[in-house]
């Protein structure tokens, strides 16, 4: 699998990267899927390229924002949109979300498996906020060839 373009999230009020990818209720009043002719419209005129592109396998980009310690789905954008101005309380994810912080230390080609300096981990209780970890990276892995 392709290293894949991250969701979006606003966290202590900074914008960051998410290598999480929350699910969302297709068939939420608030949320519609677009139709294959739009689809086709879509990504005709993005100009990145990455929603339609094997980068993004789900073929939508979410922006989410931790807002007094819970989690809100805030836009969609390619195969599914978000109608109206207001977040939606995600009342219904419960699970852990990454979000990388620093350098990208190493890039795998694969998902959301690269390295960062940091990574922070959000676990979360029907859409709020119960516990919050900074982690230090798993080791890089580095092959040395011995030539006895």
């Amino acid at each position: 699998m392709t290293a894949q373009v991250h969701e979006k999230i606003r966290y202590q009020g900074k914008r960051m990267r998410l290598a999480s990818c929350p699910h969302f209720p297709e068939d939420h009043p608030r949320i519609n899927e677009a139709s294959e002719e739009d689809i086709m419209k879509l990504a005709m005129a993005d100009k990145t390229g990455i929603i339609f592109s094997t980068a993004c396998w789900r073929e939508y980009i979410g922006s989410w924002s931790i807002r007094r310690g819970k989690l809100y789905l805030t836009k969609l954008e390619g195969r599914f949109r978000l109608e109206g101005k207001d977040a939606i309380f995600a009342e219904w994810f419960t699970g852990e979300l990454c979000i990388p912080m620093g350098d990208l230390l190493e890039y795998i080609h694969m998902g959301f498996d690269s390295v960062y300096e940091q990574e922070i981990i959000l676990t979360l209780e029907l859409g709020v906020v119960v516990k919050t970890e900074v982690i230090e990276p798993r080791p890089i892995r580095i092959e040395i060839e011995n030539k006895t």
